[in-house]
């Protein structure tokens, strides 16, 4: 299974149409948050389901309608979608995802907030991060990226430019 996620696109459909110029086949999409709406767009263009959660961003937009969190279960992985400032006290800390993340049982964390790609692994809890094709930080650049779930194998995730 291949996912499309991406993240923190902060209301920029110019950013979101770079990444469907470039994204490869996917079967759905997660949105991590900061324009949780954006998702509608994503929907619209590729016809996909779309995941998405809330960010600290969304509220300034009108009513949040997305939750904070979101539990899946893909390929035979528990799969948690978070924006991740609920979890992540300082954004640079994102350690705490892995406590978080084996609190819940989960084994994979999809987060956005931070702005830049992360795919790490802690005692076989795997987080992903694909960065911000709008507002990319700490010298990333714009992107986002693909994860492929296969059952009984480890998770890869593909980072893109736009």
């Amino acid at each position: 299974m291949k996912i499309g996620i991406i993240s923190d696109t902060h209301g920029d459909a110019a950013s979101i149409r770079k990444v469907l110029a470039v994204t490869p086949p996917v079967e759905r999409w997660i949105h991590c948050g900061d324009f949780a709406d954006d998702a509608n767009l994503l929907e619209q263009a590729t016809g996909l389901p779309v995941c998405r959660v809330c960010g600290n961003c969304d509220a300034l937009h009108g009513p949040v309608t997305a939750k904070p969190d979101a539990f899946l279960e893909w390929e035979g992985c528990k799969v948690w979608v978070t924006h991740g400032n609920l979890y992540v006290g300082d954004a640079r800390d994102i350690n705490q995802l892995f406590w978080w993340a084996r609190k819940l049982e989960q084994d994979i964390v999809i987060f956005g907030h931070i702005h830049r790609p992360v795919f790490e692994e802690q005692d076989g809890v795997w987080i992903v991060n694909p960065g911000s094709p709008s507002r990319p930080r700490d010298g990333s650049r714009a992107g986002f990226a693909v994860l492929t779930l296969s059952k009984g194998r480890k998770p890869r995730v593909d980072f893109y430019t736009v």
